[in-house]
């Protein structure tokens, strides 16, 4: 998803002193936070795209996606170039003109870059539906989440799972009752995501049969 963290001067000037006098050392500069701070953008120690999720995140699912899963994302950016190098496809929904503009020069064989306006409840919620097709992680990291979350499940594979991300929010507790009412048990990775300053949370849920093996 394209990333909207926080400008220095929004920052509680305590905090962010804190983590300056790091040093640029220790964990947030093994996982190049800084410098994602500083650009503003979802990078890894490496300068390489990276989702803006927890960090926790990134390290359980890298290691688990493999070239035989097809992935639908709400949202693109930097996380669509990351899921594509793991993956066998993407599919990212963009309601931003600007920002799919940008990302569909993704010139990637196993990236699909698709342009739906955003109205609640609407096209966009059911895009991932509207496909035809069945995908093994669907990722609600756009805009109407509660709504894609409702329409995800009927674009799975028997053994898909459903990524919510900021799932932490009070306004996403709707999506979290729905699947655990549809059977689905919840796995959250809470921490920092790349150049943010506060903790966040990013949720799987997925039923026992599931493409993780988790």
């Amino acid at each position: 998803m394209k990333n909207t963290l926080s400008p220095l001067s929004i920052l509680n000037p305590g905090k962010l002193k804190v983590l300056l006098s790091l040093g640029f050392k220790g964990y947030l500069a093994e996982k190049g936070w800084f410098e994602a701070f500083r650009t503003k953008s979802a990078i890894d120690q490496d300068g390489k795209p990276i989702a803006w999720v927890t960090y926790s995140f990134i390290d359980f699912i890298k290691e688990r996606i493999s070239k035989q899963l097809d992935i639908f994302e709400f949202g693109s950016g930097n996380s669509t170039l990351f899921y594509a190098e793991l993956a066998k496809s993407v599919y990212s929904v963009e309601h931003d003109q600007e920002w799919f503009s940008k990302s569909a020069k993704i010139n990637l064989p196993n990236v699909k870059v698709i342009h739906c306006d955003l109205q609640p409840g609407g096209a966009y919620c059911e895009s991932a539906v509207n496909t035809g097709m069945k995908f093994h992680i669907i990722i609600v990291d756009g805009r109407d989440r509660v709504n894609c979350c409702k329409q995800a499940i009927n674009a799975l594979t028997e053994n898909g799972i459903v990524v919510l991300d900021d799932s932490e929010r009070a306004e996403y507790a709707e999506a979290k009752a729905f699947f655990k009412a549809q059977g689905f048990k919840h796995l959250p990775f809470t921490g920092m995501a790349p150049g943010a300053i506060v903790s966040k949370c990013t949720s799987i849920f997925y039923k026992p049969n599931n493409s993780l093996d988790i």
